[in-house]
């Protein structure tokens, strides 16, 4: 079982991790102008309106290409990770001797939290390359046809796609990050705590939101 000290670390990364980002993805609708999120999107319908304008279409088909081989060299990491941490479990007898673990239960449990959280960042990661590669097939579609299927602008149509894949890559590198903390669970709880709250604020400060007030 779980000590009094690693349910409170439990508690703490579940409010970091899950709580702290579906926040911020609450707070990137309400109050755009505060979340780097919000007017990301909007530079990119621009930058995505300016390359067709131009009818450079292999300059995003490159960038796209690009942002998938990223995807598949973090996708194939996680996939790593979590074989060798499933030869812990396989091997946890021999494990548990060399290292004389005293709590066999409470090492698996943290095992197979860091592995489940491995799993969640594969899952962003592909749901990321899907966005991307049906941008990638789509974005030669003529304007006027996308309008008249969709009923929207080809550039708001593409720019929801590629922040769609965007959205799924940022958590799935976050899922990534922090099951790198979650490893200091296997020194201390203290650690893991102060790691991931470090971690978070850090995140909070200089990376998701922003003082920028125009658009």
């Amino acid at each position: 079982m779980l000590s009094p000290m690693d349910v409170i670390a439990l508690i703490v990364f579940l409010i970091c991790f899950v709580g702290y980002h579906g926040t911020y993805l609450i707070l990137a609708e309400k109050y755009p102008k505060k979340a780097v999120k919000a007017y990301v999107r909007v530079l990119r319908e621009r930058g995505i309106a300016n390359l067709l304008e131009r009818e450079e279409y292999e300059t995003v088909i490159q960038q796209l290409r690009d942002l998938i081989m990223v995807c598949n060299v973090f996708a194939s990491s996680t996939l790593i990770f979590i074989g060798l941490l499933l030869n812990l479990l396989i091997n946890i007898d021999k494990v548990v001797k060399n290292l004389k673990i005293l709590n066999v239960h409470s090492f698996e449990f943290k095992v197979i939290f860091v592995i489940s959280l491995l799993a969640l960042s594969f899952m962003f990661f592909v749901s990321s390359i899907r966005y991307y590669r049906m941008l990638s097939l789509l974005v030669a579609t003529p304007p006027e046809e996308i309008m008249r299927v969709l009923g929207i602008t080809a550039e708001k149509f593409y720019a929801q796609l590629l922040d769609r894949g965007c959205s799924y890559y940022t958590l799935g590198s976050r899922a990534l990050l922090y099951s790198m903390i979650s490893l200091s669970w296997f020194v201390h709880s203290i650690i893991f705590i102060v790691l991931t709250v470090a971690t978070t604020f850090l995140l909070a400060r200089y990376r998701d939101f922003t003082k920028i007030q125009e658009v």
